[in-house]
């Protein structure tokens, strides 16, 4: 990818979390930018296109959080970053979640997209799970259709915990938003083998 487009996919994205989707004109991004109108039309035909490339960008982003090592077994401390790491992107990318039912009701393409990555995430994120099982980190799963439940809900609570924060009238803050990982671990804190993750932790 370009510099520019770089750049512009940068700039929108901090735009879209400061002001919404709505308000901001692709006028407003290529001034952001230090760029002129024509060309970022020259890489982005409107705005829809760089709202799809945002979320094609958050896709990549996210395929590098939930990279495991393959050279040891995974460790408890291994599941806290991870954690951590996909909050910074769910912060890093608010506006996205913020605005999804909105942006699908006006983008066909955005929405059909979104839903197969979210069904291949869970068949992801199912492996992923399923490591840190076979490590010994996590223990007292049912079955197969258990770890599903599970991941469902902590897919919950990530994908809606802004919302909630914002609903209630609570301070939105990268710091506040973090706590959201607080409530993933004590959902899966039965689950937790600490003597095995401690002992992987180094």
């Amino acid at each position: 990818m370009s510099q520019t487009k770089e750049r512009i996919l940068h700039t929108a994205t901090e735009l879209f979390n400061a002001s919404g989707t709505g308000p901001v004109s692709t006028n407003h991004i290529a001034d952001a930018a230090g760029i002129s109108p024509g060309n970022l039309y020259y890489h982005y035909p409107n705005k829809a296109a760089i709202i799809r490339s945002i979320m094609e960008a958050m896709y990549t982003d996210w395929d590098a959080v939930w990279e495991l090592p393959s050279d040891r077994e995974a460790s408890l401390a291994d599941l806290h970053i991870k954690l951590h790491d996909n909050f910074k992107l769910l912060w890093h990318y608010r506006f996205f979640y913020r605005e999804a039912i909105a942006l699908f009701q006006q983008d066909e393409e955005l929405k059909n997209r979104h839903i197969a990555m979210t069904k291949q995430r869970f068949l992801d994120q199912g492996a992923f799970a399923k490591r840190f099982i076979a490590s010994g980190v996590l223990h007292s799963f049912r079955d197969d259709a258990h770890i599903e439940e599970t991941l469902t809900v902590c897919w919950m609570i990530a994908m809606n915990w802004l919302s909630f924060l914002e609903m209630n009238g609570m301070e939105v803050t990268e710091q506040q938003f973090a706590k959201g990982v607080s409530l993933i671990e004590r959902l899966l804190e039965p689950h937790f083998t600490l003597e095995k993750g401690d002992h992987n932790d180094g």
